[in-house]
Order: C-alpha cells, then structure tokens, then sequence
C-alpha cells in the first residue's frame, strides 16, 4: 500500500493539459499537424495567386523566398503556439471558474484499487478500469477515462515513494505504461 498527500498547482494542471494535448490525445496531434500545415498552405495559395496574376519574375522569386521562411517559421513554431493557447485557456478558465480540480489530494494504492479523497469527495478506480499510464519528466499521469487523469507530481515524491509507484505501476498497469521524457 502507498498513500500520497499532496497539492496540485495551476502549473500541474496546465502541464497536465498541455501533454494530453500535445502527446497523447489523438485530436491533439491533428490539430498540432494542421495547425504545422497551415502556413505551407497559405504560402503555396498566396504563389498561386500571384502566378496567375501574371505579377513580375521577380517578384514572384522574393515571394516565394519570404513564404518559405514563414513556411518554415509556421512549423517550428506551431507547437509552441499551441502551447501558449492551451496555457492561456487554462489560466482564464481558472480565473473565472475557480480551479478546476481539487487542490488538496490524498491518493492510496490498495492492493486491487486507487482511491483518490480530495475535499468532500472520494473516488475509487479498479485497477481494471485505468486506461492508461503515461511518465514524463514531471510527472505521473494515471489516465482513468480518456481525458482524465490522476496527476502525481514528481516533485511530491521522495526517492522511496517513487520506487513503490513505480513498482505498483509496474506489477499493474505494465501492459498500460508509456514514458514521455
């Protein structure tokens, strides 16, 4: 048995959001290679456009040298564009709805469930029902349904309470685990 008591911050959430954006939600992804692929996309219209415009060579020629800088700074950049979104969402959903998850958590790992009592709640997860269980260099996310997640902060943990989660997750979830360093 382990139990952990700790307190999530806004920036555990935000982390939170922006992996499961990010790396692990499939809707995520696309919107990230949309999101890559729409300044090529712009670019190559905006060639297109002045082609058939019959505009000068070389005007044309320093088009296409400027829209494929802003090709490529589109791409490099669109994850950290969406990161800021998913950042600035978060801080004004908290802001105006209060946090949107329990501040103050105390996690237990029986042997065949985890049950998780925060203020005035407590739920209990078979071990049958996680869906999944992701490492980062952070944190622990325990995923119980797809878009939710118990967050375990690795800043919360001693040297020895992370060998015993590591071994819980490791003897119950193997099948399930997925490192994201």
């Amino acid at each position: 048995m382990l139990q952990l008591n700790y307190k999530l911050t806004d920036e555990d959430y935000i982390e939170f959001n922006e992996f499961h954006q990010l790396i692990h939600s499939e809707v995520g992804k696309r919107n990230l290679f949309f999101l890559k692929l729409a300044g090529p996309m712009i670019s190559v219209l905006a060639i297109v456009i002045f082609i058939l415009a019959r505009a000068e060579k070389m005007l044309i020629i320093t088009e296409v040298i400027v829209l494929c800088i802003f090709s490529i700074v589109c791409v490099a950049q669109a994850k950290k564009i969406m990161k800021r979104g998913i950042r600035k969402t978060i801080l004004k959903m908290i802001e105006t709805e209060g946090l949107p998850f329990a501040e103050e958590i105390t996690l237990t790992f029986t042997e065949d469930q985890i049950i998780e009592i925060t203020k005035g709640q407590e739920v209990k997860v078979d071990y049958q029902k996680v869906e999944n269980v992701c490492e980062t260099e952070t944190a622990f996310y325990i995923y119980i349904s797809s878009i939710e997640a118990l967050i375990i902060p690795k800043r919360v943990l001693n040297q020895d309470m992370e060998k015993k989660l590591i071994r819980i997750v490791t003897e119950n979830f193997a099948h399930l685990i997925s490192i994201n360093k």
